[in-house]
């Protein structure tokens, strides 16, 4: 397996990620994974590496990057929104099927609760062909929890307070909450016709709602729900469980068979 930097620039931020692929010069298909709130391109636990290395022994080319204001890339978390994620996500997307070893017409998202939104909202988008999506714990309870006063558990009133909300250290500013009362994240879903898979915890802080709801919006939804897991899937089994199901979900919905070569 070949291990690279790769860099995308977006609103004139630099976005940083990792490409894992096989070895050889394709063109693979190719994979892009998406990170949750507040995270990084490796997820907790280095969730996003197993799955690559899983994906590339499969012949996939896989992309894990850092949105902005996250991990490695360009960018401050105070200006974090949902729409700015998907907007950047839509760069990031074209910009890696423009590689000369990852094949445009067979490009598939994974994406981790935030992640998840951005992901199934930037495949609807269309600017790019999806083949398929996979929505780990899918969090679009967010537009709902600003909506009630608060994101991930902090209230909203912080913003008039001190100017941003402390998130676990970080300072957040009001621009995920301006834009999370004006977003639908099953309206903006529901363009897209491809096959999805949503796996999700019945412990998850996240309800499985969420879940059930996207499926109901998607043409062609399949709801894995996964007893007694949780929002970070913190067990060994919870674990292989999603890497199992996620690496067959995307193995089946590829383009062509697998042109990788032994590493």
């Amino acid at each position: 397996m070949i291990v690279e930097p790769f860099t995308c620039v977006a609103e004139g931020l630099t976005l940083r990620g990792t490409v894992s692929r096989p070895a050889g010069s394709g063109p693979f298909p190719g994979v892009v994974l998406q990170h949750g709130f507040s995270g990084q391109r490796m997820e907790n636990g280095r969730l996003f590496v197993d799955l690559a290395r899983r994906l590339a022994a499969e012949g996939f080319a896989v992309l894990a990057w850092d949105r902005a204001g996250h991990g490695e890339s360009d960018g401050e978390f105070f200006d974090t929104s949902i729409v700015r994620d998907v907007r950047h996500a839509q760069e990031v997307l074209a910009a890696f099927g423009a590689r000369a070893d990852v094949d445009a017409e067979d490009l598939h998202l994974v994406g981790y609760s935030l992640g998840a939104v951005v992901s199934i909202t930037t495949a609807a988008a269309g600017t790019c062909p999806v083949r398929s999506v996979v929505l780990w714990s899918s969090a679009s309870i967010v537009a709902e929890d600003v909506k009630s006063g608060h994101v991930l558990g902090k209230p909203i009133s912080q913003l008039d307070e001190q100017g941003f909300i402390d998130m676990n250290g970080q300072r957040l500013g009001p621009a995920i909450v301006e834009h999370a009362l004006a977003f639908d994240p099953y309206e903006a879903a529901a363009p897209y016709a491809g096959p999805v898979l949503l796996v999700h915890g019945t412990a998850d802080f996240v309800p499985t709602r969420c879940a059930a709801r996207y499926a109901e919006v998607l043409a062609d939804a399949q709801v894995d729900l996964v007893q007694d897991a949780d929002h970070g899937w913190s067990t060994v089994p919870h674990r292989d469980h999603l890497l199992t199901v996620t690496t067959s979900h995307v193995t089946r919905h590829r383009r062509r068979p697998s042109t990788a070569v032994p590493s």
